[in-house]
């Protein structure tokens, strides 16, 4: 029996170190990755927003050139690509979903690693069986859902 054991813990440390380690490290860097693309977006479509109005009220021409007619154009098309990019690549969404999985992936890691909560009556191996099927049940719902964020079609019909 206490080999059983051991095995179990053995096999459990390893699942800790690299599977579920690697992928809540994965989904933080992503998090990290999409917190910023999407704050990038909303920056640019803000400051263009503001800019506009400004540099439109302005008269700034060279060699028959209207730069402030050019530079409101310029800024408008940038502010558009900014808005288009955070409506094909859901960055905010995105974002959330692979925070609130590391979050996940790290709660159910310290709660098993503690026997807390569901873990805390259980005996090694049942323990190890229950958190890989959490694990794994996360990992396979994050991916549906960034599928269905990257391939949904929006609707504008109210």
């Amino acid at each position: 029996m206490a080999n059983d054991a051991d095995a179990t813990q053995d096999i459990a440390e390893q699942y800790l170190k690299n599977r579920l380690e690697q992928y809540r490290s994965w989904y933080d860097n992503k998090a990290v990755k999409m917190k910023k693309r999407y704050q990038q977006t909303q920056a640019i479509a803000a400051i263009g927003a503001v800019l506009v109005p400004v540099i439109n009220n302005v008269s700034i021409e060279a060699q028959d050139v209207d730069l402030a007619k050019l530079s409101v154009t310029l800024t408008g098309i940038l502010v558009a690509l900014a808005i288009a990019f955070e409506g094909i690549f859901h960055y905010k969404e995105q974002w959330k979903n692979y925070r609130s999985t590391e979050q996940y992936l790290e709660t159910q890691k310290q709660l098993f690693v503690h026997r807390i909560g569901d873990y805390s009556e259980l005996d090694e191996d049942s323990a190890f069986k229950l958190l890989v099927n959490r694990i794994e049940s996360a990992i396979a719902e994050e991916n549906a859902v960034t599928l269905n964020i990257l391939t949904r079609v929006e609707s504008n019909n109210g």
